[in-house]
């Protein structure tokens, strides 16, 4: 499959049946291998990863994401045009849309255990933004709108994951809502 992604450059061109062809197998040898499209395209991503040097891997546990930002910025800095096409070609997002289960619940489950008086609708607003900071997207923002690469765009996505999970931990169950908001709401309803 990477083969014919890299000679294509598309996605769409790496189907089982070329896969196969590719192989000089049988289209059923692949699926014995690669259950579904999903399982192929998570196989493009890691091999990906791979030759391209990105090979931090999720977090499992709250200490662990901040430790690893650093590492992370690194990989992103060493192959950059691999993490922009990642999120900024049809291509990228669908192989990256193949992980979002995974991710999704390894970020849950950091903030079920960060914060387990939480609500499960307020888990999941924490999960995405802590899971956004520990993504190429504000990487790329650091770099293309501030200038900022490596180590310094690391600390600030460390810093400003040290702050949510600092308040996760002492926020209990409330909300995950600004006191200004709270306030405001509170005005409205009087």
């Amino acid at each position: 499959m990477a083969a014919i992604y890299e000679e294509e450059g598309r996605i769409e061109a790496a189907t089982t049946r070329a896969v196969a062809a590719r192989a000089g197998v049988r289209e059923v040898t692949v699926y014995r291998h690669f259950p579904s499209r999903e399982v192929l395209l998570q196989g493009l991503w890691a091999w990906l990863n791979r030759r391209n040097g990105v090979t931090v891997g999720m977090p499992e546990s709250a200490d662990e994401l901040v430790a690893k930002m650093g590492p992370l910025y690194q990989t992103f800095d060493a192959a950059p045009a691999h993490i922009l096409a990642s999120v900024r070609t049809d291509e990228g997002l669908k192989i990256r849309s193949s992980l979002n289960a995974e991710r999704s619940a390894i970020f849950l489950k950091l903030v079920a255990e960060t914060a387990p008086a939480l609500d499960e609708a307020e888990r999941r607003k924490a999960a995405a933004l802590l899971q956004l900071l520990y993504s190429a997207y504000p990487w790329i923002s650091y770099r293309e709108q501030w200038g900022l690469t490596g180590e310094p765009a690391a600390e600030v996505s460390a810093w400003a994951v040290e702050v949510l999970l600092a308040d996760l931990r002492r926020r209990g169950a409330k909300p995950l809502r600004p006191e200004h908001a709270t306030a405001i709401a509170k005005d409205a309803a009087q």
